[in-house]
């Protein structure tokens, strides 16, 4: 592949001198790549063009090989760095975590590509991303196969409704609520804001506070046992119960 446009998701060191990159492409999906002496050039006083690379990077990327590990060729830079801060950091990495978890590798996602490069440049300038990280999530479950449905209950197919409540059960659906006592606060959800939800209509803070519970709920399970380490660095930094995402 050559000068591909690509995000960088995550970097670790690899041997003495080079990099392990997870990569981002619209056009052939999630995958690793060995960049090679990147960290001997940064050390080096003579220096060669090569940088170590970092998060959240847009680059004109080139690769090659036959095994899923492929080796960097080239990469030019195709736009500054984004130089996220604060919270928009860490919600740039949980969204990036989300993506090398959940995403098989070598598999195009275009639209999910775009929402990706959207809502990082919503982070990037300070905008407020919540509506888009919704979308963003809502988007992934359904590129991964596991979209929820907001318009029918899992059981019976009746119509979701406005005026009823409903319990969600992950990787099923929703049912509608015959009664409150006992059941997790955390899994009932108003028909009203589902309906909202799937319009992408999050103006409402009591729709944005339900689409967030949702969300948390839905990822979990398909994450499985092993907690987030965004979700931790967060908590870690806040000294709180890490609500970024």
């Amino acid at each position: 592949m050559n000068n591909e446009l690509v995000y960088v998701l995550h970097t670790r060191q690899y041997r003495e001198s080079s990099q392990l990159v997870d990569l981002f492409s619209r056009e052939a999906g999630r995958l690793r790549v060995v960049a090679r002496g990147v960290r001997a050039a940064s050390r080096s006083k003579k220096g060669s063009g090569l940088v170590p690379l970092q998060p959240f990077q847009p680059l004109f990327a080139s690769w090659q090989g036959k095994s899923d590990l492929k080796t960097l060729t080239g990469h030019d830079s195709a736009a500054s760095v984004l130089m996220l801060q604060g919270k928009a950091l860490y919600i740039g990495f949980y969204v990036n975590e989300l993506l090398t978890r959940l995403m098989p590798e070598h598999i195009p996602h275009r639209d999910l590509f775009d929402r990706y490069a959207r809502l990082l440049t919503l982070l990037g300038h300070g905008a407020d991303p919540e509506p888009e990280l919704r979308i963003f999530e809502l988007r992934l479950l359904d590129e991964m196969g596991y979209g929820i449905n907001f318009y029918a209950e899992h059981g019976d197919g009746s119509a979701i409704a406005s005026d009823i409540d409903y319990i969600f059960h992950p990787g099923e659906g929703f049912s509608r609520l015959e009664k409150r006592a006992g059941q997790p606060v955390r899994d009932i959800f108003s028909g009203a804001d589902l309906l909202a939800i799937v319009d992408h209509q999050f103006s409402s803070p009591a729709v944005r506070r339900s689409a967030k519970r949702l969300m948390r709920r839905a990822l979990a399970w398909h994450l499985g046992a092993k907690p987030l380490y965004s979700r931790a660095l967060f908590s870690e930094a806040i000294g709180g119960s890490g609500n970024n995402s």
